[in-house]
C-alpha cells in the first residue's frame, strides 16, 4: 500500500499546484452552478401573469377561485381597461372576462369565458386546457343545478375551489415536492460535467509522462503493474471527491442545498467519481497525444452530458431522445441522485442506475487497460 500512495499522492498535489487544474474543477463548477442555479430558482419564484376581470357576485368570486387552483400562473383581479393594457404590452398571459351575468350567458349559449388575447404564446397554449376544464365544470355546474336558485350553484363551485382534486395514498413518489430538487440536480450536474472535464485532463497527463520517461522510470521500479494501476486510480479517485465535498459544502452555504441521505449519497456519489476516473483513463489510453485527448474528450463530455440530462431534465426531451440517453453514463448517474435527493429512494430504481454506472465503468476501465501500455 505504501508504494500505491508514493505513486498517488505526487498527482494528488499537482492538482492544487496547477492553477488551470483548480479553476476546472472549483471554481467553473460553483460559478456555473451559482449562475444557473440563482436563475433557475428565480424562475420557479418568477410565475406568468394572468389578469381576471370580473365584478363582485358571488359566483364570480367563485370561479375566481376555480381558476386560481392553477399554481403555475399568478391570477390578479383587474379592470377591463387595464387588463387591454397588460396583454398589449404583453405583461400578461392572457385576460380573462367573467361576464357579469353569467348565467345568462350559458343559456344564451354564450362562452362561459371571453379572452383576450395578444398571441399563443408556450404559456396560453398550457393555459389554455385548465380553461377549458373550468369552463366545462361552470357549465356542468349550472345545468345540474337548473332551475334552483343560485345560492345552490356558488355552493357547487365553492366546493369544487375547495376541492384537493388528486390525493395520492400509500406511496410516496416524491417526498422533496419543492422546485430546489431541480437546482440541486443542477448542480450536481455541472459537478459532473466538470469533473469529467478535469479528471480527463488529469488522466491524459499519463501521456506527457510516457514522452517524458516519467512512465518509463515508474516501470523499472519494484511497484507492480497493479500497484501502478492502483495508485493513478486513487489519485485521481480522491481528486474527484475532493472536487465533489467542496461543491457540496458551497452549495450548502450559499443555497441551503439538500442532497438527501448521506448513507446513500456518499456510496452512489463514490461510484459516479468511479466511472468518471474510468472515463478518463479510457480517453487516455485510446489517443496518443494530449491535444488528442482534449479535443476527443471535450466532444465526447459535452454530447453525452446533453443526452444524459446535465444541461435540462431528461423529461423535457421527446420519447425517442430518452431511449438513446440510456446509452450514456450520465442519465443513469442523474437519475439516481434524483431519487437521493428528492428523498424516493426507490429501490428497484436505485439499484437499477446502480448496476447501469457499474456496468459503464466496467467497460470503461477493460478499455483503458487494454489501451494503455505497460511498458
Amino acid at each position: 500500500m505504501r508504494r500505491v500512495w508514493a505513486i498517488a499522492w505526487p498527482h494528488i498535489k499537482e492538482l492544487f499546484k496547477s492553477p488551470g487544474a483548480v479553476i476546472m474543477m472549483f471554481i467553473l463548477p460553483g460559478l456555473f452552478g451559482w449562475i444557473f442555479g440563482g436563475i433557475s430558482m428565480e424562475s420557479q419564484q418568477t410565475k406568468p401573469v394572468v389578469d381576471v376581470v370580473m365584478n363582485d357576485e358571488e359566483n364570480s368570486t367563485e370561479i375566481f377561485n376555480v381558476l386560481k387552483k392553477n399554481e403555475h400562473y399568478r391570477w390578479n383581479k383587474e379592470t377591463l381597461q387595464k387588463a387591454k393594457a397588460h396583454v398589449k404590452e404583453e405583461d400578461t398571459v392572457a385576460a380573462i372576462v367573467i361576464p357579469a351575468n353569467i348565467q345568462g350567458e350559458i343559456e344564451k349559449g354564450q362562452p362561459v369565458f371571453d379572452v383576450i388575447l395578444r398571441s399563443r404564446t408556450e404559456n396560453y397554449i398550457a393555459l389554455e386546457p385548465h380553461l377549458q376544464g373550468a369552463a366545462n365544470l361552470i357549465f356542468t355546474s349550472y345545468r345540474t343545478m337548473e332551475g334552483s336558485d343560485s345560492l345552490r350553484m356558488t355552493e357547487l363551485l365553492e366546493a369544487a375551489a375547495s376541492s384537493k382534486g388528486v390525493a395520492i395514498e400509500q406511496q410516496t413518489v416524491q417526498k422533496d415536492q419543492n422546485s430546489t430538487v431541480e437546482v440541486n440536480l443542477m448542480f450536481v450536474g455541472f459537478a459532473i460535467m466538470f469533473m469529467m472535464f478535469g479528471l480527463s485532463g488529469a488522466a491524459s497527463t499519463i501521456l506527457d509522462e510516457r514522452i517524458g520517461g516519467t512512465w518509463g522510470r515508474l516501470m523499472v521500479t519494484p511497484a507492480s503493474r497493479l500497484q501502478i494501476s492502483l495508485g493513478y486510480l486513487i489519485a485521481y479517485f480522491v481528486m474527484g471527491w475532493i472536487q465533489f465535498a467542496v461543491l457540496m459544502a458551497a452549495m450548502t452555504l450559499l443555497f441551503d442545498t439538500a442532497w438527501g441521505k448521506l448513507t446513500y449519497m456518499i456510496p452512489f456519489a463514490s461510484l459516479v467519481i468511479l466511472c468518471v476516473v474510468g472515463f478518463g483513463l479510457m480517453i487516455a489510453g485510446i489517443v496518443k497525444t494530449k491535444q488528442q485527448a482534449g479535443a476527443i474528450g471535450a466532444v465526447l463530455i459535452v454530447s453525452t452530458c446533453m443526452l444524459g440530462g446535465v444541461y435540462w431534465p431528461i423529461d423535457l426531451v421527446p420519447e425517442f431522445m430518452q431511449k438513446i440517453s440510456l446509452a450514456v453514463p450520465q442519465s443513469w448517474a442523474m437519475s439516481g441522485f434524483k431519487e437521493i435527493i428528492s428523498g424516493s429512494l426507490h429501490s428497484a430504481a436505485l439499484i437499477k442506475d446502480t448496476l447501469a454506472l457499474f456496468g459503464f465503468t466496467v467497460v470503461f476501465f477493460v478499455i483503458a487497460l487494454r489501451g494503455i501500455t505497460y511498458k
